[in-house]
Formats: structure tokens, C-alpha cells, sequence
């Protein structure tokens, strides 16, 4: 097979299904003076019903969704501003409680009414315990709906809807063996000693990471708990499981013993949101498979695809990029692993062109460096050479520092 080979159609692939399609929002403009509201109710005639009750107290309905959105599409609505969410409950109460509870917590200066048909008294409580602040039902009176909207927009608070939150850098191999590890490992040591800020590392290989070998520490706690409790995921819980190591490094490491419990899509998004919220930096080892991590692929600021120069990586390659871009991916850096430009017999013209995608940087080969960091579980990066030199460009890149001078930006041997 040849590089030219790569550029005919492909095939889907399960791991490569359709993302989600969700319903178009219908977003009114904003009017000066008005409560800004999201709407959120499936059910049709409740939803008619309650933009026909919101106009006449000349809300502005922002953003109007006929599904509880997934948490990744969730997301992208908490970017939006507004005063509150409107939520109906009846049509699955479960999931508008869990969504409740979500946006309180992103969110806790929005405030969140829930509207049921008929005002029971266990709905209520149920509601009131997931964090909303109003529960509306039946024909809502006008008095009613106003003095809550008012409440709703007294509640606000900017500078609390603007904290800032961290950024997600996430490292994923097209292909086993990539050695994403070692570079999401030492990249995340690199933002460390590049910013001083607190920066969390993430081994999301549920089953059988080496993050936790590769910096030779035993965590106590391992992201088997993290996601076996999602609804304990807050600030006080995550701060309890990370291990710190020594060059200041906040881990959450895979667990040591082989599991066959599904990892969930929507914890894993949870937890990253809750790192993001508490640390300037999260770097992710990312070892779910695609269709596992479709919530990633919307939370991350950039996603690094490591691949090396040889065919079935480079198919793998092209083949996961454009997996992305159907997602919409934010940011995508394609990094060449292992790279030894005198074996290479493609250019970057011609990998751009047949992985749609220039390559972004080119980490050197040295095996017997990462070798003996692996074996001795001191990271590359404290090492001198060209590895931990472009670990370092790549850090500088990510926190917005300009290259070290006299250093190339793609790496030491672009």
C-alpha cells in the first residue's frame, strides 16, 4: 500500500457513527430590559404553552431545545447567557432532575424553574433537592411567572457566569503503540514547569494505562472511583483522589486491576468539567474509543492525534481526523511520533493532502531516552535532549508563549 492509496473512499466504521443530530435551536432575538430564558421541554404543547406565557411577560427565550440535550451538547448551552432555564420535568423525570443538577452546578448563579402539569408535592421536593429555585405547574398566573422572572434576574451574577475555566488538551493515538502516554505524560510536566500553574494529569485508559508507571508512583485512589461515583463528582471528592507527584503534578491514574465495567460517556464528561472548573490545565491520556469519548471532543481547547510516518498509522490517521472534523473538533495539532526525517519518504505536502491535515509537530526518535525513563519512572522531560526539547515548544505553544529563541516551532527537526 502506498500513500497515495489512502485518499479513496472510506467506509464508516461503528467508531465512526453519525454524531447526534439535535433538533435546531430556535433563538429569538435579545430584547433591552427582558428576562433572557432557555427553554427546555420536549413535550409540544407545554412548549407552546410556555413560550406563550414567557412572551406576554416580554421574556426573551434565547434558546428553545425539544430534547434534553446529552451533556456534550449541553455544554455548548451553558456558553449561552441568560437569566434561567425553564425545564419540563414530566416528560422523563430522571433525566430532567440529572439535568437540574447539572446545570446548578455549572452554573449556580443561573437560576433553574422547573414546570411540571400538576404541582406534586414529592416532584417538588425532588426538584428542589437537585438545585431548582422555582417550580411553576398547570396555567402558570401572570403574577406569578413576572415576580419569578424578577427574582431570576436579580439572582445574576456576572462575574460569577464569566470564571474562567481551564484548558483541556487532549492526546489521543489513531493507532496502538503511538506512545501517547509518554508524550501526554511529560507535555503535562512541561505546562507545570512552563506556567506554574496547577495543572491535572488523566489516565483515561480505564483498563490498563501506564501514566502512573511512567511517573513510578502508587496512587491510592484511581479513575475507577472517579467514575463509579459520578454523582459524587465535586470540588472536595475529585481534590481527594489525586495523587500529587513531585514535580507538582496533579494525577488521576487508571486503576492497577483489569475491570469489564462500560466506562460512561456522560461521567467521563463530568469529571473533566469538574477538573476544568479547579485546575489552569487539564491534559488528557485519552485511551476510550471514539464513540466513547464524544463529549471530550467538544470540551477540549486542542486535541493532539500522535501518529508515526508508516502506512497503517497514517491510514488510522486520516481516518480519525476526518472522524473529527464530522464533530466539528475545535482545535486539532496533528504530532508525529518517533520521527526520523531521513527515512520519511512522504513531505509535508503530501500528508497534508492525504490526511487533510498539515502536520504540527515532530517529536525525534530517541528509543533508548524513552526507554529509560519508562524503566526508571523518572520523566523524559527532566532529561536532557530532543524529546524534552519539544515537549517544551509544544507547552510554550499550548500556554500562548512564543518558541524559545533560536528554537523552530514544529519542533527540532521540521
Amino acid at each position: 500500500m502506498s500513500l497515495a492509496d489512502l485518499t479513496g473512499p472510506q467506509r464508516k466504521t461503528d467508531d465512526a457513527a453519525e454524531a447526534p443530530q439535535y433538533p435546531e435551536a430556535k433563538v429569538s432575538p435579545r430584547t433591552h430590559g427582558s428576562s433572557d430564558v432557555i427553554l427546555i421541554c420536549p413535550n409540544e404543547i407545554h412548549r407552546r404553552s410556555l413560550s406563550r406565557a414567557l412572551g406576554a411577560q416580554q421574556a426573551s427565550i434565547v434558546n428553545q431545545l425539544s430534547l434534553y440535550p446529552a451533556y456534550n451538547h449541553l455544554l455548548t448551552v451553558l456558553d449561552q447567557e441568560c437569566d434561567a432555564f425553564v425545564i419540563e420535568i414530566d416528560t422523563d423525570t430522571n433525566a430532567a432532575l440529572e439535568l437540574v443538577e447539572t446545570i446548578c452546578a455549572r452554573k449556580p448563579s443561573t437560576t433553574v424553574m422547573v414546570y411540571s402539569a400538576a404541582q406534586q408535592a414529592d416532584l417538588v421536593m425532588s426538584s428542589m433537592r437537585a438545585g431548582a429555585r422555582e417550580f411553576l405547574s398547570g396555567v402558570i398566573p401572570s403574577s406569578v411567572l413576572n415576580e419569578a422572572l424578577l427574582r431570576a434576574s436579580s439572582r445574576r451574577t456576572e462575574s460569577t457566569d464569566k470564571r474562567v475555566r481551564g484548558k483541556v488538551l487532549l492526546f489521543w493515538g489513531a493507532k496502538g503503540g503511538s506512545g501517547v502516554t509518554t508524550l501526554a505524560t511529560n507535555m503535562a510536566i512541561a505546562l507545570r514547569q512552563e506556567t506554574g500553574e496547577e495543572v491535572a494529569l488523566l489516565d483515561l485508559h480505564p483498563h490498563l494505562g501506564d501514566v502512573a508507571v511512567l511517573l513510578g508512583i502508587t496512587p491510592r485512589f484511581t479513575i475507577a472511583e472517579a467514575l463509579a461515583n459520578p454523582k459524587r463528582l465535586d470540588k472536595e471528592f475529585v481534590s481527594t483522589i489525586m495523587t500529587r507527584h513531585g514535580t507538582g503534578l496533579s494525577v488521576l491514574a487508571a486503576p492497577d486491576v483489569y475491570s469489564s465495567t462500560p466506562v460512561e460517556s456522560s461521567s467521563v464528561g463530568k469529571l473533566v468539567d469538574q477538573l476544568s472548573a479547579q485546575f489552569a490545565y487539564v491534559v488528557i491520556d485519552a485511551g476510550l474509543s471514539p464513540a466513547e469519548g464524544v463529549p471530550l471532543f467538544q470540551m477540549a481547547g486542542t486535541i493532539y492525534v500522535v501518529a508515526q510516518t508508516d502506512i497503517p498509522s497514517l491510514r488510522s490517521t486520516q481516518r480519525f481526523v476526518s472522524y473529527l472534523q464530522g464533530y466539528g473538533a475545535p482545535n486539532v495539532e496533528l504530532v508525529l511520533n518517533r520521527f526520523e526525517g531521513r527515512r520519511v519518504h512522504f513531505d509535508d505536502e503530501q500528508l497534508t493532502k492525504t490526511l487533510g491535515i498539515a502536520p504540527k509537530w515532530k517529536v525525534p526518535n530517541d528509543y533508548a531516552a524513552a526507554r529509560r525513563a519508562a524503566d526508571s519512572g523518572a520523566p523524559v522531560l527532566l532529561q536532557k535532549g530532543a524529546i524534552a526539547e519539544t515537549l517544551r515548544q509544544m507547552a510554550r505553544a499550548a500556554c500562548g508563549k512564543p518558541p524559545e529563541p533560536g528554537k523552530r516551532k514544529g519542533g527540532l527537526f521540521t
